[in-house]
């Protein structure tokens, strides 16, 4: 089974997100930018979805660190406000924006890595 990280400090939506995707993925968790380094330092993963706005930094923080340590799995960044210019710099790193409310929300999220359903 396909292997995803998802991050975000809202336990609530971790969660939420977590039980949706357990059909596809076999799913890794954090809380925070720190949180998902250290996790990354002894767990491959196969795609990355992450909360924008966090208390120890950004998405992006993460996502441009982890570019510059030679991870390039695909990685979706997610934010409650459609906005421009943090899609403009997701793009930049190679990652992909989505705005949380989206309604094609979870569909993106599995489009990261074609996910297999569990059998």
């Amino acid at each position: 089974m396909r292997k995803l990280l998802v991050i975000d400090d809202n336990l609530g939506f971790l969660g939420f997100l977590t039980s949706a995707l357990e059909k596809y993925f076999e799913v890794y968790t954090a809380t925070g930018v720190k949180d998902a380094l250290r996790l990354l330092e002894h767990q491959k993963v196969e795609a990355i979805c992450s909360d924008y706005n966090m208390r120890d930094g950004t998405g992006l923080d993460l996502l441009e660190e982890i570019r510059q340590k030679g991870i390039t799995v695909p990685f979706l960044l997610m934010s409650g406000d459609d906005d421009f210019l943090i899609e403009q710099q997701t793009k930049f790193y190679g990652g992909v924006f989505c705005c949380k409310t989206d309604c094609d929300f979870i569909a993106k999220v599995k489009a990261l890595v074609n996910p297999e359903p569990k059998t």
